[in-house]
């Protein structure tokens, strides 16, 4: 059973994101600007850090509890997702429905034949929830991924939509 839902972002997003974006967690683990201010969440919403599609994740009470959105769409189809849930947010599924969400998106969009998500290698919590969701472990990828001020080897997880 799906409780989340998402909605496209808007300018009004902007003071959550910024309070979410404090978080050590999503700091450690994302590429999001440190400091992460105000001008930046404004930015993101605006398109300045070019997305294909974002959409923000709400709880059953409407309250905004973290991001997901396809940062791509590759000539094969694959759709690269990335995603964070803030403190408020975490341990009540968020991020697999937001995937199973965005995979009923993706069936509307002929672009996109498959969700991927590329995951540090040492994010383990991360690659749990993305296997919860349905995506399988597929491959080792060519970039890197963030951990803290380190770059770490990361793998693709992938699910045909």
């Amino acid at each position: 059973m799906i409780s989340h839902s998402i909605r496209e972002i808007a300018e009004t997003d902007a003071n959550w994101i910024v309070e979410a974006c404090q978080d050590k967690e999503i700091l450690f683990w994302t590429t999001v600007p440190r400091p992460y201010k105000l001008q930046h969440a404004q930015g993101f919403i605006r398109g300045e850090f070019p997305e294909y599609k974002i959409w923000v994740i709400e709880d059953k009470e409407v309250r905004p509890v973290g991001i997901i959105s396809i940062h791509a769409v590759d000539e094969a189809g694959n759709a690269e997702i990335g995603y964070w849930i803030a403190p408020w947010g975490r341990g009540k599924g968020a991020t697999k429905d937001a995937i199973s969400l965005v995979g009923n998106y993706a069936k509307t969009d002929s672009k996109i034949k498959f969700l991927q998500a590329c995951i540090s290698d040492l994010n383990f919590a991360s690659q749990r929830v993305a296997e919860y969701a349905g995506l399988v472990k597929a491959e080792a990828a060519c970039k890197t991924c963030p951990a803290g001020e380190k770059q770490t080897s990361s793998t693709y997880f992938r699910k045909a939509v």
